[in-house]
């Protein structure tokens, strides 16, 4: 068995790979938790392999099997010569979503394959194997989903990606002045900077807010993927960005520079401090950690706060993987002394929403949220949600209600991982507030 095992090439080269990670710091720790879901992928291909080329005798499945490792080591081995967060972010973005989708697709085509070779084995024990016509059915199966998968892939970076979308949402706030009725927030979310095309297209997303003439911008985190330079050549597009009563924003989790490997702490801490002062004194937003600012119309009063990230991992991942360790806000501080007014919350994760704000702060009227990416890839109709429940993992964007409390899922403006937005379009959010 052991030598079966080691017996295959392509074994031995996600072997090397794997080890050229963890040599390389590719990743961080952050990250490392995935290498389990890897490994039982490699697993399932390491066996399944020869039985496949022996079953189907296909020279494209050889060629594209092995792509499947070549191409993440390439990826690994210029990291190697090049650190990957100082590579051009949009190239960074493209090449690694691509190596992602293409490793992703051709588990699908080993998993169809596999479910060949189990149909072969069941027909040997009643005598015969496999026909010819049959094998190339699970061949074209394969083949066909793959590149069907991979159309929509390429329909999304090429169209989907910028196709922007605005989306007008009425909320009812409890007890709202009247000065404030038909407030107007404009809400951006996970920006992604390193997955944007070009400033054009971030230019055609600030004029595309600008004329809606917003009371409020509030930015609910993300707008770098790995590093504060993402942010450097549009800083002079963002600052457009206006608005009645100011833009304010939060922290999401890629903006602690907390994915990439930096050769030192103090050159992670250096690179968050660098995005920290671009937002505050390049585009002199309102940069809310941990805390709240008053908007005063006449004698009438509401309440902005932000947090800065809040890291609440799924009950499966805490028993999984342990307490996530990425959680750096406070909302006891947050949202200290503002309940005698109605209260709109930014905070990154909308998880904390469910977990923290219906339980705990019942004064906090509408919270904001991005971080789910409405899931990139999918149909509308089961990404978004407008109910009377509380947010759930199945459903990623939307607007939920529980009680007079308010939730809003934004879909975001960029991608990570896959560069792509299949039927999931990059999103404005006009919220009117309304008087109930």
């Amino acid at each position: 068995m052991i030598r079966k095992l080691f017996g295959s090439p392509s074994y031995m080269v996600a072997w090397l790979a794997t080890v050229a990670i963890a040599l390389l710091g590719f990743t961080t720790p952050e990250y490392l938790k995935y290498w389990y879901m890897l490994s039982a992928m490699w697993l399932m291909n390491v066996f399944l392999y020869r039985h496949i080329v022996q079953l189907y005798s296909s020279k494209c499945f050889k060629v594209m099997y092995v792509l499947m490792y070549v191409l993440p080591l390439a990826v690994e081995c210029a990291a190697l010569m090049v650190p990957y967060h100082s590579w051009n972010p949009f190239f960074r973005s493209v090449s690694t979503s691509l190596v992602l989708t293409y490793v992703l697709f051709m588990q699908m085509v080993v998993a169809i394959l596999g479910l060949g070779c189990l149909h072969h084995w069941y027909r040997q024990g009643r005598g015969k194997g496999l026909s010819a016509i049959a094998r190339h059915r699970y061949l074209g199966v394969a083949y066909s989903l793959f590149a069907v998968c991979f159309a929509c892939y390429m329909v999304g970076a090429v169209y989907g990606k910028n196709h922007l979308v605005v989306r007008h949402v009425s909320v009812a706030v409890d007890g709202l002045p009247s000065s404030f009725e038909d407030y107007k927030i404009v809400q951006l979310s996970d920006f992604h900077l390193g997955s944007m095309y070009n400033r054009h297209t971030m230019e055609r997303i600030v004029d595309s807010v600008n004329a809606l003439n917003p009371d409020m911008i509030a930015v609910t985190g993300d707008v770098v993927t790995l590093c504060s330079g993402e942010m450097t050549p549009y800083l002079s597009t963002l600052a457009r960005l206006k608005a009645k009563d100011g833009v304010y924003m939060v922290l999401g989790n890629h903006d602690y520079a907390k994915y990439p490997y930096f050769p030192s702490p103090e050159l992670k801490t250096a690179d968050s401090i660098a995005l920290i002062s671009m937002i505050e004194d390049s585009l002199h937003w309102n940069l809310l950690c941990d805390r709240s600012c008053f908007i005063v119309r006449g004698n009438d009063t509401i309440v902005v706060a932000g947090s800065q990230y809040i890291g609440l991992p799924s009950l499966k991942k805490i028993k999984l993987f342990g307490d996530n360790p990425y959680s750096y806000g406070d909302l006891n501080k947050t949202l200290a002394g503002i309940d005698a007014y109605p209260v709109v919350l930014l905070t990154h994760n909308p998880v904390v929403w469910t977990r923290e704000v219906i339980q705990h702060y019942p004064f906090v009227d509408l919270t904001l949220s991005g971080h789910t990416h409405a899931g990139q890839m999918g149909l509308y109709t089961k990404k978004y949600s407008n109910q009377n429940v509380g947010y759930n993992d199945k459903t990623k964007a939307g607007l939920f209600h529980c009680g007079h409390q308010h939730l809003y899922i934004n879909a975001g403006i960029g991608t990570s991982a896959m560069h792509s937005r299949f039927l999931i379009f990059p999103e404005i959010t006009v919220i009117f507030l309304d008087n109930e």
